[in-house]
């Protein structure tokens, strides 16, 4: 053998021998449980009738990873056990991602799965706490405390009394009820809903301001998941939808806050013969990922144009919202005073 090849060969059998004993002596790295770790305070709120989830909540501070997290000890308003929370519920969980490309309801549908999980719910290993849709039958609203169990190989640590406030139904959003009392919030307070409203003008050409525009949400059935919008009038006399002469009624999107994505707002277009109302199919909650998402609501515009003294004007409509109970909904604007659509 070459004397330099075999110099060489050496070389590295000894400098791997030495690197192996190095290793062998240095101590076994140890698991980690920082005493810092917490959660993002320790009280959430939750409907009934949605899925709640509450995402990041906990800061493992260096912590050793994967973690393991536990609901422990879940108690009622007056202390004692509540095995009704850990009953099991169906509800549905994504098995492939949302894109927003889908073209119809049953594609975004096919997407999900039907899955039984705990009413109150924690992921193993991330800690976000999820209360799936419920009724009211088995709870009622109220304060309920639990505990959080939260290990690894490295230590462990329970975090106590964490509260739970389950509030009454909230259909959809904005709500003009309170979710404590249920009763109607004061009129200056939320207690009636309002569009945004820009370059709407009355009969003289004044501006309409939104105050004089009532949004309503009416559920009208149970046999499938639609939104059929509605205008009315100060006499209560139907406006026909061709007054929102610039809407391309074909192409409506909203932006999509989880995906960051303008998506198709709903399917299926739908229009009376006489044109005064429209409807599409939707998913159940609307829109898609509200009840998951970040900040996830659909917002819509109605946009017309008229001419003015030699002006043209554009004048809008709008609403952003979601609706979390399943069926079909009419969403109704009606004005107090009466809006001008032709030119002048």
């Amino acid at each position: 053998m070459n004397p330099k090849v075999y110099t060489y060969a050496m070389l590295g059998m000894l400098t791997m021998m030495v690197s192996s004993c190095y290793k062998n002596l240095l101590p076994d790295e140890k698991e980690h449980f920082s005493n810092n770790a917490n959660f993002d305070g320790d009280q959430y709120s939750a409907n009934f009738g949605r899925t709640n989830v509450f995402y990041g909540k906990f800061n493992p501070d260096y912590s050793t990873q994967p973690l393991t997290f536990e609901l422990q000890n879940i108690a009622g308003p007056d202390g004692m056990p509540v095995p009704a929370l850990r009953e099991e519920v169906d509800t549905w969980q994504w098995k492939e991602y949302y894109s927003g490309t889908e073209k119809s309801v049953d594609e975004i549908n096919a997407k999900r799965t039907s899955v039984k999980r705990p009413l109150l719910d924690i992921r193993e290993n991330s800690g976000d706490l999820v209360v799936w849709a419920t009724d009211t039958s088995k709870l009622k609203p109220g304060l309920y405390t639990f505990d959080i169990f939260v290990k690894n190989s490295g230590g462990q640590k329970t975090f106590p009394k964490r509260k739970l406030q389950l509030l009454r139904p909230r259909p959809y959003e904005p709500y003009e009820f309170d979710d404590i009392t249920g009763e109607r919030k004061p009129l200056n307070n939320g207690g009636e809903i309002h569009p945004s409203v820009s370059g709407v003008q009355d009969q003289q050409n004044n501006n309409i301001p939104a105050e004089n525009v009532t949004v309503y949400f009416r559920k009208t059935g149970t046999a499938k998941n639609s939104i059929s919008i509605k205008f009315f009038d100060a006499d209560s006399a139907a406006i026909r939808l061709p007054a929102f002469n610039i809407t391309k009624w074909d192409s409506l999107v909203y932006k999509s806050n989880t995906i960051v994505k303008m998506v198709p707002f709903a399917f299926n277009r739908k229009m009376t013969a006489d044109s005064t109302v429209v409807t599409w199919d939707i998913t159940n909650p609307f829109p898609v990922l509200a009840d998951v998402g970040i900040n996830e609501r659909a917002s819509i515009e109605f946009i017309y144009e008229r001419v003015s003294y030699g002006m043209r004007n554009q004048a809008k409509l709008g609403l952003t919202f979601g609706i979390f109970e399943a069926g079909s909904w009419d969403i109704i604007f009606k004005f107090k005073v009466n809006p001008k659509f032709t030119n002048d």
